[in-house]
């Protein structure tokens, strides 16, 4: 038999869990898109293109309106996403973007280097 503070821890958990769903769903899109966009540049870099071209306004106007609201990401930011960027530069832009809504994460049970005693 649970008592009312077991009840209510339960619900907490509940509620923050259908939270982490929401705001994983959230992200969803951005993600993909940042990473559809990224393997994109990426290419462009290859193949020597120095600036975005105009053809690539639609990806970026699509990636933008996914980004706008999102908190942790200033609009400054999000508007340097445009064609006539230097391609190199857009990259880094994207790379700090998908940092900001999707950091790195650690497996669960894993050292993080600075913890460990290797000199």
């Amino acid at each position: 038999m649970i008592g009312p503070l077991g009840s209510a821890n339960r619900e907490i958990r509940e509620a923050d869990r259908r939270d982490q769903l929401r705001r994983r769903a959230r992200l969803a899109e951005p993600r993909r898109l940042t990473d559809d966009l990224l393997h994109q540049l990426e290419e462009l870099n290859l193949d020597g293109v120095g600036t975005v071209p105009d053809g690539y306004e639609r990806a970026l106007a699509q990636l933008r309106e996914q980004l706008e609201g999102l908190a942790r990401l200033r609009p400054r930011l999000i508007e340097r996403l445009q064609p006539g960027t230097r391609t190199a530069e857009l990259i880094d832009i994207v790379f700090i973007i998908q940092e900001i809504i999707a950091p790195p994460r650690l497996p669960s049970g894993s050292v993080a280097v600075e913890d460990t005693d290797i000199v």
